[in-house]
């Protein structure tokens, strides 16, 4: 068998048709193909983000449920703000029943340094200085009593002593003492009486 012109450019033809067929078309396509799985690939990745993102959201919205509930759990706790003289009463009120003798209420003014809350928000605190002598039994159920209030209260800068003995006739200052601290009562500015 003798291979001449036409058949050597036949068999070039029939071994460049897969060569060129790889260029032409498998190429091509194969870089497609790479091209879709990375806009696949890119698209899962944020599908998962928005999927993660949705759910931090859900529990986002129940926690503010909860936030917004322990928000009214201590709104409730809050007086207004011409209730502070009741919750005075009351506090005045506590000392007398645990035998202490009240020896000073005044109200100081209220700044950044007193209180904890902002001076133009819209709640507030009103600290008060207090001095009161007694038993220490007393002084301790006193305390037990105010942190039982319903209210939101704090009691802060507190000294204790014992009180100065002036004469023989003085009973002995033993289990007595003297305590100046200051009390803040929060409370809700501009809410009606009653709310």
């Amino acid at each position: 068998m003798k291979l001449g012109l036409r058949e050597i450019v036949f068999i070039v033809l029939l071994m460049g048709m897969p060569v060129g067929a790889y260029f032409f078309v498998f190429r091509p396509h194969n870089q497609r193909d790479a091209e879709m799985m990375h806009q696949i690939q890119a698209k899962q990745t944020k599908l998962r983000a928005l999927n993660q993102a949705m759910g931090t959201l859900g529990d986002l919205k129940n926690e503010i449920g909860a936030l917004n509930k322990a928000i009214k759990f201590f709104e409730s706790k809050l007086p207004s703000e011409k209730e502070i003289d009741k919750v005075l009463q009351e506090v005045w009120r506590l000392a007398e029943a645990n035998k202490l003798a009240t020896k000073s209420i005044r109200t100081l003014e209220r700044s950044s340094q007193n209180c904890f809350t902002n001076l133009d928000g819209p709640h507030a605190e009103q600290p008060i200085a207090m001095q009161l002598e007694g038993d220490f039994m007393g002084f301790y159920s006193f305390l037990q009593a105010m942190e039982n209030q319903p209210r939101i209260i704090r009691i802060h800068k507190m000294a204790l002593s014992k009180p100065d003995r002036t004469s023989d006739a003085t009973p002995t200052t033993e289990g007595r003492m003297k305590a100046e601290f200051t009390v803040s009562v929060f409370f809700e500015r501009n809410r009606p009486a009653g709310t």
